[in-house]
């Protein structure tokens, strides 16, 4: 090969590596840019759910949403610890190196699956909890609270109460009603009641069925395969998919609270905030009792942002059971704690909190709601 061919063999060589680089420079950069908007977007749907389930803090405690460094719940220090690498990779992507940023992307991605991998379980176990105890009873201690194979038996179409006594005609005032007025919801709702056991419970089997199918994909790979970014991005919308059909299935449960016990809410109408007067067998009445909103009672039917419609706030509907009022606002994609502060503490309308009378928030416990599982 004489002197002119060997210049111009290593002239093409140059020239293949040149556009060799550049070719992977932008398949990197391109790389970077979709990881970023697909982790921004996950992040996003994070930021409510660790908000409202922080988990204990170091000591085993429930913590509390603006937990000092160290105080915060496990959730929350995982979620943080991913915003963190996200922003590194910001750094270098805009300094135009997309390796590195790629890279930083990678760990925030996986940060993003270990946390859905563990909250997706949560949301499971908390939905099938929650529709086991809305099915149930629950007080025992009310003849007219009634579980929900009871309410189909008998309150259905055929049954006693619907054949012998409610549609039977009567004429008033000669013929006295036999039955109370207060078990009627019950023949009104069934269909309802039943149609959102039937729901959640799907709901419930299909937010498994997400779960699982994330689960086996690191199964399901070759002996000589490792898990890529995009086997991990489809974990991630799979455990993603189990969290919301799980919030469907809570959806479900909450309507069920809300069919079984409509007159819970009759605090909300009078002034003293008193749950509604109760009358036995004998006639004898029994007074309400003052109900608490995240450990407060006051003059609730004057507070500006109480609304008695679809729009009420999950902490004012105690129709749903104290320890799920998180879970009725997690729902709808709502903070619990940051609503509590701005509708129950009025905490940026000061002057109207003055008038109502409102006391200050209670300090954190371990039991209140002001602590999140």
């Amino acid at each position: 090969m004489n002197g002119r061919a060997m210049k111009q063999s290593l002239l093409i060589l140059i020239l293949t590596l040149a556009t060799q680089t550049v070719v992977f420079a932008e398949a990197v950069s391109n790389k970077a840019y979709k990881k970023r908007i697909e982790l921004l977007t996950y992040l996003r749907e994070l930021e409510p759910i660790v908000k409202n389930f922080r988990g204990e803090d170091p000591e085993g405690n429930p913590s509390v949403l603006n937990a000092p460094e160290g105080k915060e719940g496990f959730r929350f220090k995982k979620y943080n610890e991913a915003k963190r690498i996200y922003q590194e990779g910001l750094q270098y992507y805009f300094e135009g190196n997309y390796v590195a940023s790629y890279q930083r992307f990678l760990e925030c991605q996986l940060g993003v699956e270990k946390m859905t991998e563990e909250l997706s379980q949560l949301y499971v176990l908390r939905a099938e909890e929650m529709m086991k105890v809305a099915m149930e009873r629950k007080n025992a201690n009310n003849n007219l609270d009634k579980a929900l194979l009871d309410i189909s038996i008998e309150y259905g179409k055929g049954s006693y109460f619907r054949q012998d006594v409610m549609d039977q005609p009567r004429e008033a005032p000669f013929s006295r009603r036999m039955y109370d007025p207060k078990e009627v919801h019950y023949v009104y709702n069934k269909y309802a009641i039943e149609k959102n056991m039937e729901l959640g419970y799907r709901h419930l089997g299909l937010a498994k069925d997400a779960r699982v199918t994330a689960l086996k994909v690191e199964k399901n790979l070759e002996k000589h395969q490792k898990l890529q970014p995009s086997h991990r991005k489809y974990r991630i919308e799979n455990y993603f998919g189990a969290i919301n059909l799980a919030r469907d299935s809570k959806a479900n449960a909450i309507n069920i609270f809300k069919l079984k016990y409509p007159y819970d809410n009759y605090y909300l109408n009078n002034s003293q905030a008193k749950s509604e007067p109760t009358r036995d067998d004998n006639g004898q009445v029994t007074d309400g009792q003052p109900v608490k909103v995240d450990g407060v009672t006051y003059d609730f039917s004057k507070n500006p942002y109480v609304r008695f419609d679809q729009r009420l706030q999950a902490m004012f509907d105690v129709r749903v059971p104290e320890e799920y009022r998180v879970d009725h606002a997690d729902t709808k994609g709502r903070v619990y704690d940051i609503d509590s502060n701005n509708l129950v503490f009025l905490k940026y309308d000061q002057e109207r909190k003055k008038e109502l009378n409102v006391p200050n928030k209670p300090a954190p416990t371990t039991t209140g709601q002001t602590t999140a599982p």
